[in-house]
Order: C-alpha cells, then structure tokens, then sequence
C-alpha cells in the first residue's frame, strides 16, 4: 500500500477574489478524491510571503511575487492522499497558463504568465517545508472540520456562471502586444474583479488590479 502524501495549496489572490473560481479550483481538486486536512482564508503579510519565496529572492520579480500575494486575500489548504503531490500538479496544468493545456485549471482560469491562480508543492520535502512554514509563521491549523470548511465554501461561491477569465485575459494579452500603458487598464481590470468578488474589500480588489497592471507594464518594457 502507498503512503499517504501531503501537499501545500495557495489559491493565490487572482483565485480568492474572484470567488467562483476559487471555489471551482478547490471542488476540482475534491473530486480527485483528496482529503482537505487545513482551510483557512487569510491575508499574507510581507514577511510571511519573503519566507514562502525565499528561494526567489536574488531573482528580478522576487518584489512582485511578494506584492501579488499580499495584495488580498489567500486561499491556504493542506491535501492528504496518495501521489497527491503530482496529482494536483497535474490537475492545474503548467505554471505558466499560456502554456497550460485548456483541460486544466491554469488552461481554464489562470489569467497570463504567473498570474496563475493556485501554488501546489512539488515535492514531499518542499510539502514538509510549506506546511511547517505556513503552520507556525501563518497561523494554519489542521483540523477535522477542514473538509467540511472546503465544502462550505465551495456551496457558498461555486454557483451561478459567473466567469470573466476570457476578458481579464484579452485585456492583459491585448495591452501587451499593443504595448498599451494607460491607466484604462488598470480600471478595467479593477472593474472585472470586482464583479466576482463578494466580501473582499474595495482597497484589497483595488491593489491587486495595480499589481496585475504592474505586470503587464513590466512585459511592455521587456519588449
């Protein structure tokens, strides 16, 4: 018999403040079969997100990614199961969305690049690192009412058919093929998430429609 894995999941602020989506990533990962043993929605401090992309800090988008998950509220779960490490990897496509297989949930709702709505671990060690972090600098608890959260949650939010991935895309695809830096963008932005996103606050909605927009103005510039 194979033992039982554990693997660490954000559903990152692009996920959580568009509530539907958030909601329709995790009841995808439920149906694999994974136990929930952790749920807990949260805001990231800035030290907490230094520590998780600690590994990153030499890179140049080291100060984004700490920005972008700080912006607004955070989805944290831990799954238990077997190969559940790989399986979720699996179910949410490449890392990168326009490399994602349109099957998978990064192909489905991720948004471009690294705006990607969900980390997973990728390995045991890594798993045993997130959890350890996230537990004792982020408050996450294993519970047994985990599951039950998870459920709520998804009965509360994935209802409906709200989803306005396809536009959030075209305008971020847009602005940058046609190096488009003006601030219609950002109020774009800033309106379509705002349409999805039921108990967040306007400053948090607000801030990571800026930290998208900072994205695609750093992409301009690349080119």
């Amino acid at each position: 018999m194979k033992s039982l894995e554990r693997s660490f999941v954000i559903i990152k602020p692009d996920g959580t403040v568009r509530r539907r989506i958030g909601a329709l990533v995790i009841k995808a990962l439920l149906e694999r079969g994974y136990r929930v043993r952790a749920f807990k929605e949260m805001r990231v401090t800035r030290r907490l997100a230094e520590m998780h992309y600690a590994v990153h800090s030499e890179k140049p988008f080291f100060s984004w990614l700490v920005d972008f998950i700080t912006s607004a509220p955070v989805l944290v779960l831990i799954f238990q199961a077997e190969n559940v490490i790989q399986g979720i990897r699996d179910a949410l496509g490449s890392t990168f969305v326009q490399k994602a297989e349109p099957s998978t949930l990064r192909g489905k709702y991720g948004i471009w690049a690294g705006v990607n709505i969900a980390h997973a671990s990728d390995a045991s060690e890594t798993a045993s690192e997130e959890i350890r972090l996230w537990t004792s600098e982020g408050g996450v608890v294993e519970s047994d009412d985990a599951g039950s959260n998870a459920l709520d949650y998804i009965e509360r939010y994935a209802v409906g058919d709200t989803d306005f991935t396809m536009e959030i895309r075209s305008i971020v695809r847009d602005a940058i093929e046609e190096r488009d830096t003006s601030e219609t963008i950002l109020e774009s932005l800033t309106d379509l998430l705002r349409k999805d996103a039921n108990g967040i606050e306007n400053q948090e909605i607000e801030a990571l429609a800026r930290v998208i927009h900072e994205f695609v103005l750093e992409e301009i510039e690349k080119q």
